[in-house]
């Protein structure tokens, strides 16, 4: 555990544990990324970092592809018997905890609610949930569900959320660092605006996800899991310079093979507390976890709040 310089503007240097963190996701869904964080996978680096400034990109990549591709796996890989984890810092029954004491009994939504294992948590607490994904086939899912029944759905970009009140969210939450999963500044900033505007006076934006580790990003291919008849693997593409990750979850098997693509923009804190205080956001409280850890420079991880003015 060393000293780790940020590169540019992304502030001091920080210390940070990242063993074993969890995983960033895609907008209704999730990515394992081990280029960025400490992971239990191997990673085999391919090349050097990719500092040069050229943006990672793929090609026909938009803010449903990762749910739309992802959807046939999601529940198996990530649910509660999946063999990955969503998050390392709270179960759903944590978070549905931290964000119902939160809110104070008001409407919450959730963007990139994904397949509702935390709108349906938070349902069970008597709180009206509106979930908002850009793909139908998450959605297709989470309506399949019981409980689905008590929760509003919503099919759209997080970063423009459509046919929403301004001012009707008592609590506005982006969990299992699916926030990163809007892949470029700009759409994180929109993100943040459109929350801002959705909530009423006094309401919260919470943002749950991992402290990057720049000098751990870069191309490799990480082994995920290995089976009889069946490998699981990670190749990413890392840009530095764009805090940019493009990577394809590849499953090979004795059935065919099988490729799900994801990509995401990573972000400090400090810069999520920019952007935050340009869409009118003042930062209240920063945890390690939904337990209520007190946030510092070793935490490999954040619960992020910001109040609306």
């Amino acid at each position: 555990m060393g000293t780790r310089r940020v590169p540019g503007v992304l502030g001091q240097p920080r210390q940070h544990r990242l063993d074993h963190l969890g995983s960033g996701r895609r907008a209704g869904g999730m990515v394992q990324v081990d280029a960025i964080h400490g992971s239990e996978a191997t990673t085999q680096p391919v090349g050097g970092p990719t500092g040069s400034g050229q943006t990672a990109s793929m090609d026909g990549y938009d803010e449903s592809t990762y749910g739309d591709r992802h959807a046939e796996v999601y529940d198996e890989w990530y649910g509660d018997d999946g063999g990955i984890a969503l998050t390392r810092i709270g179960t759903p029954a944590d978070v549905a905890n931290g964000v119902a004491g939160l809110a104070g009994g008001g409407p919450v939504l959730e963007l990139g609610v994904g397949t509702g294992r935390l709108a349906l948590a938070l349902a069970d607490h008597g709180l009206e949930v509106t979930g908002l994904d850009a793909s139908g086939a998450m959605l297709d899912l989470l309506r399949a569900k019981p409980g689905s029944e008590h929760l509003t759905l919503v099919e759209g970009d997080m970063a423009a959320p459509p046919g929403l009140a301004d001012g009707s969210f008592a609590v506005v939450l982006v969990g299992f660092n699916t926030f990163f999963n809007l892949t470029t500044a700009e759409a994180q900033s929109a993100c943040m605006a459109s929350a801002a505007r959705l909530l009423r006076s006094g309401g919260r934006f919470l943002v749950e996800a991992f402290v990057p580790d720049p000098e751990m990003a870069r191309d490799g291919v990480s082994v995920r899991d290995v089976d009889l008849d069946r490998v699981l693997l990670d190749v990413v593409k890392v840009d530095q310079a764009e805090q940019v990750i493009t990577g394809q979850r590849i499953e090979i098997s004795a059935a065919g093979n099988r490729l799900f693509p994801y990509v995401l923009r990573y972000a400090t804190p400090e810069q999520l507390d920019v952007m935050a205080a340009t869409a009118g956001l003042e930062l209240e409280d920063r945890w390690e976890d939904w337990h209520g850890t007190t946030f510092d420079d070793t935490s490999p991880a954040h619960v992020s709040i910001w109040s609306k003015r």
